[in-house]
């Protein structure tokens, strides 16, 4: 009979347990976890004669909660970390599963971002003399949660960083400031491209931004180009990144520059005004 127990911490032995299982999870979930985790976590365990055949979590993100669950018993693990959760604080869930459109409706959550992956074969045919330099640990974190924040200003996950969660990810094994890409104008870092290499040849666009002060002069597209050019440099014979499909500019941009469409994912939200 499969049981279900929730925690608020995770002693080494439950984090070896739950291993298996941190690669179907969502990214902030997974960092999180790794890296703390913040002050109101909770998890969700389900097992099976002592054996763990699901795990759901919410961790705090930059507006309210993330929640997700994987394996089995996804929905009674979500229902009952949702449970734990303080009744006024938004939640965020993200699925790639179009039947837990029901499930989401049932919880009282309504349809939220629209997450597309598109992919490029590399090299690209497209150029660029941008200038960019990397990012240096230590000294430019500042500036660049400044252009963040400011572009991102809108955005409920990207936008609000602050000097931790950037911390969190210069600790990454993937972390590698060569490919953190920054451009600089009149003295300010104008936009940036980060980038991080993944396993099978696939570099990803991991964030893309310009400070709305520099919009208009073309840096969207110099830097998208400038940091495939790294990435394949690198190794990378794909070109991967993830844009919300209601952002018809950044998804014109990147079909103009050969990208395609590979894969779909949805947030469904709960307490958001």
């Amino acid at each position: 009979m499969v049981q279900v127990q929730v925690v608020r911490s995770l002693e080494p032995p439950d984090r070896a347990r739950v291993a298996p299982f941190l690669d179907e999870l969502d990214d902030h979930l997974r960092l999180d976890l790794a890296h703390g985790p913040r002050e109101g976590f909770v998890a969700g365990f389900a097992t099976d004669d002592g054996r763990l055949v699901g795990y759901a979590q919410a961790s705090r993100g930059n507006d309210g909660f993330v929640v997700d669950s994987v394996g089995d018993e996804r929905a009674t693990l979500l229902r009952t970390v949702l449970d734990a959760l303080p009744a006024d604080e938004p939640i965020t869930w993200w699925t790639d599963d179009p039947a837990d459109a029901t499930l989401a409706e049932s919880l009282g959550f309504v349809p939220g971002r629209h997450l597309l992956q598109m992919t490029v074969p590399l090299p690209l045919a497209a150029s660029t003399d941008v200038a960019t330099r990397p990012f240096v640990v230590g000294r430019d974190e500042e500036a660049w949660l400044e252009v963040n924040n400011a572009a991102f200003d809108w955005h409920a996950e990207q936008g609000g960083w602050d000097l931790a969660a950037l911390r969190q990810r210069e600790q990454e094994p993937w972390f590698d400031p060569q490919g953190f890409l920054l451009h600089e104008r009149d003295g300010r870092l104008a936009g940036f491209c980060w980038t991080k290499q993944h396993d099978g040849g696939v570099g990803e666009i991991y964030v893309i931004a310009v400070h709305p002060d520099f919009h208009g002069l073309g840096l969207g597209r110099a830097l998208t180009v400038a940091g495939l050019r790294h990435l394949f440099d690198d190794g990378a014979t794909t070109g991967m990144l993830y844009v919300d499909a209601d952002n018809e500019s950044a998804v014109g941009l990147y079909r103009a520059l050969g990208f395609d469409v590979v894969h779909a994912d949805r947030a469904y939200t709960r307490g958001f005004e």
